[in-house]
């Protein structure tokens, strides 16, 4: 599967997993995608604290079945800021 990540960016993905973000006191605080590379390399995004956890989980899921189904996506446009 191929993303987008930044204009002139794309990169093999052989995985993705939306988790929730937790720091450790059991609350979660937003919505985290790791992206597994076909090179092995992993790449961590959160969504921005400006997007309501609701909303950043079912945009992170619409993203992975996006990618999925077309085997390919764009992710410039997601709130995001790297892990």
């Amino acid at each position: 599967m191929r993303v987008l990540f930044n204009e002139g960016v794309v990169k093999e993905v052989s995985s993705v997993e939306v988790k929730p973000l937790d720091f450790g006191d059991g609350q979660i605080c937003g919505t985290e995608m790791d992206f597994i590379l076909t090179s092995g390399d992993s790449i961590k995004y959160i969504y921005s604290q400006n997007v309501p956890i609701e909303e950043s989980g079912q945009r992170a899921i619409d993203f992975v079945r996006k990618l999925y189904e077309d085997g390919k996506a764009d992710f410039t446009h997601e709130p995001v800021e790297m892990l």
